[in-house]
């Protein structure tokens, strides 16, 4: 890929030839006449720049109708490029997957622009295409295995440390537990889904959230929550649930 980079602009031509130094290809330009012989150009630039950036490309004169536009590594998808669609242009975003490795991409836009991006990424790494104008929502399904998922790791981490486990061993309890309901998911879906919560055990889980609002009432709401958006997320009568809250609560606050 780097080979095939050609012009680099940005915000001043001395920050161009620091981005092209960094990336170890490329050339610094000042003018976008310099991109006229460019069939695929790659916009990576911070959002509260953007409009501006992708305006002033759309008043440039060049033959859009034979380009390829994507963002890269942006949480704005191909939406974003409208008026150089309009133009002619194939619009499109790429994303990278985070992983040891760094070989998976996610694209959306049209299917020129993903299939430049699968050109683009080279031979020997996936590129998963999915529908156009849904980066929003990959990237909350992103967030719910990352910034949603954490907490109910720590969650679970310091609830085992409230028993008197040492961290490190409650950090390898949380990672077991959570390594073998993923490989269950992985097999078996949803039905993959077990436990007290799934057999309506109330005589546990009414033991297990007034443990934990003698360690912190914090965590009890939060166990208590999860609990009930899980329920209704698989299609369970939370009823039960919320019967279980009205005595579970009040007990373990002394009420």
């Amino acid at each position: 890929m780097k080979e095939r980079l050609g012009p680099v602009r940005s915000s001043s031509y001395r920050l161009a030839s620091r981005i092209s130094n960094i990336l170890g290809a490329g050339f610094p330009v000042e003018d976008l006449k310099a991109f006229a012989s460019c069939s695929v150009i790659l916009i990576s630039i911070p959002e509260h720049c953007m409009c501006g950036a992708i305006q002033e490309l759309a008043e440039a004169e060049l033959d859009w109708k034979a380009k390829t536009v994507l963002m890269c590594d942006s949480t704005c998808d191909s939406g974003v490029l409208r008026h150089l669609g309009e133009a002619g242009a194939a619009t499109g975003s790429i994303t990278p997957v985070d992983g040891p490795d760094g070989r998976l991409y996610v694209a959306e836009g049209d299917r020129k622009a993903i299939a430049q991006a699968k050109i683009l990424v080279g031979p020997g790494v996936k590129l998963i295409p999915m529908d156009h104008g849904r980066k929003s929502l990959y990237l909350a399904g992103v967030n719910f295995a990352t910034g949603l998922a954490l907490p109910l790791l720590a969650a679970s981490v310091e609830t085992l440390r409230a028993t008197g486990v040492e961290q490190n061993d409650a950090v390898v309890i949380a990672e077991r537990l959570f390594q073998r309901t993923l490989r269950a998911y992985l097999k078996g879906g949803r039905r993959a889904w077990e436990g007290e919560l799934v057999v309506k055990n109330q005589q546990a889980i009414r033991r297990q959230v007034q443990s934990l609002f003698e360690v912190s009432p914090h965590l009890a709401a939060y166990f208590y929550q999860n609990a009930m958006q899980a329920a209704k997320l698989f299609r369970q009568d939370p009823s039960w649930l919320k019967e279980l809250a009205e005595e579970a609560y009040p007990k373990a606050q002394g009420r």
